[in-house]
């Protein structure tokens, strides 16, 4: 069993400055990052009263070369907290998502009942004849704005959108729900295809097989990232233009729910902020070109002087344990309930040690009375103990190291003992109900 032991000591600050290395985890297996990993991590706090740009700051595992990974051109407001992954990915892309076409938006559609103009999916095309309808289209999955008719095998769309900006787009997103096949074109250009063959498909043409699609179920719609945009995009007027097609004209149902989204690499006014239901929020991951060693090392913040202005050392951190700056005080302190980019817990430890408490009696099943003895607390160290199941504190029962406990046959049948951070013994009574011992060792004060 991991127990806590509480030391003291504190970061050497070179250099005034009002961000600070607030937390830090060497093993990580809690949280997760865009890619499904759980890398060590790291979090920075601005606790002065202005913002302080990172750009051109570093943050290093060695004191010998303080510029091991940089910042982006970043801003940290006071009393706001940022997360960095100390992955050993090296990522320091920052981009600002606007979404252009959303769910809702208006478009002009056509169900055609013959080949439309060749040149219907391009920007000079007249499309004051067609229909106006919002998205979605389609029939009988309870999320279509414009009804179509029931057994409708295609409709053709387009919605434009203005871009001002094309030095700065790092990445086009076409988002799309559909059921059950589509093409997808920006100023005559095919950006995204699913389900369906021909170039182009015929009118009347149904899918390759059926595609459920997913909002209407609570899912997401599917993503499509557009290579080559720089050639597709104009600045000014686009068009996306979309034909969808449903599997067959007998088909229960049919939607097509489009999104297109375009990603920064400075901010940007135009659209709109992104649905929730896309995960676009600009989060923006960080993640360094090193990762922090369970076994120990110190981890140095330098502003684009070059100086150091924060300093913190990890050593012998139990797993999903972090070390960090105190809520009430300056000291270095350790963490059970880690907060990464959020305020560092109330509940805090000075430090941990590798020591383990002994239980005389090994885990199993016992039938014949025994007596337990628990040992391992050295110097001040002492056991604590519940026997409700909850965590053990201050104020908890003391079992000094020759204390013991002694079962009875008449009141034990069994015995079951699970070895965690906080060890619990598991007493089985005979009528089934459940005692709990709840131990860990710390340090006394």
């Amino acid at each position: 069993m991991r127990i806590i032991l509480f030391l003291i000591f504190s970061p050497l600050i070179i250099f005034s400055q009002s961000i600070r290395i607030n937390e830090v985890v060497s093993s990580n297996s809690v949280y997760f990052d865009e890619d499904g990993d759980s890398p060590d991590w790291i979090e920075l706090y601005n606790y002065g009263n202005q913002t302080i740009s990172l750009d051109n700051w570093t943050i290093s595992d060695n004191i010998e070369n303080l510029d091991m990974w940089t910042f982006p051109q970043i801003n940290l407001d006071p009393d706001e907290y940022l997360l960095i992954w100390a992955s050993g990915k090296n990522r320091s892309q920052i981009s600002y998502s606007r979404t252009y076409i959303n769910q809702g938006d208006v478009y002009k559609y056509i169900i055609p009942n013959s080949e439309p103009n060749l040149n219907w999916n391009n920007i000079n095309f007249n499309d004051n004849s067609w229909f106006d309808g919002a998205s979605g289209f389609g029939y009988a999955d309870g999320d279509d704005t414009t009804i179509l008719p029931n057994g409708t095998l295609s409709v053709y769309m387009r919605k434009s959108f203005t871009i001002s900006d094309l030095e700065n787009i790092t990445s086009l997103i076409l988002d799309i729900d559909y059921d059950d096949g589509f093409v997808a074109y920006i100023n005559g250009t095919e950006i995204a295809r699913a389900n369906i063959n021909g170039s182009p498909p015929a009118f009347d043409q149904g899918t390759i097989i059926d595609h459920e699609a997913q909002i209407y179920n609570g899912g997401n719609p599917d993503r499509f990232s557009i290579p080559d945009f720089n050639s597709i995009l104009v600045e000014g007027e686009n068009v996306l233009a979309i034909q969808a097609h449903n599997v067959s004209p007998g088909s229960s149902d049919f939607t097509i729910i489009p999104f297109l989204s375009i990603l920064y690499s400075e901010p940007n006014n135009e659209g709109i902020t992104p649905p929730e239901i896309l995960n676009l929020i600009d989060e923006n991951p960080l993640h360094t070109n090193f990762k922090i060693s369970t076994s120990g090392e110190t981890i140095v913040l330098s502003n684009n002087d070059g100086n150091i202005v924060d300093q913190l050392t990890v050593e012998g951190l139990p797993p999903n344990t972090s070390i960090g700056v105190s809520n009430f005080n300056q000291d270095i302190v350790s963490y059970i309930n880690t907060t990464p980019g959020y305020q560092n817990s109330n509940q805090q430890f000075l430090g941990s040690i590798q020591n383990e408490v002994i239980f005389s009696q090994a885990g199993g099943f016992l039938n014949n009375p025994f007596s337990l003895t628990l040992s391992g607390n050295i110097g001040s160290q002492v056991i604590r103990y519940t026997t409700d199941g909850s965590s053990p504190f201050l104020e908890s029962i003391i079992l000094f190291s020759s204390a013991f406990l002694e079962a009875s046959s008449a009141s034990f049948s069994s015995l079951v003992l699970k070895p965690s951070l906080e060890s619990q013994l598991r007493f089985f009574l005979s009528d089934t109900r459940l005692i709990y011992l709840s131990l860990y060792l710390s340090l006394f004060l």
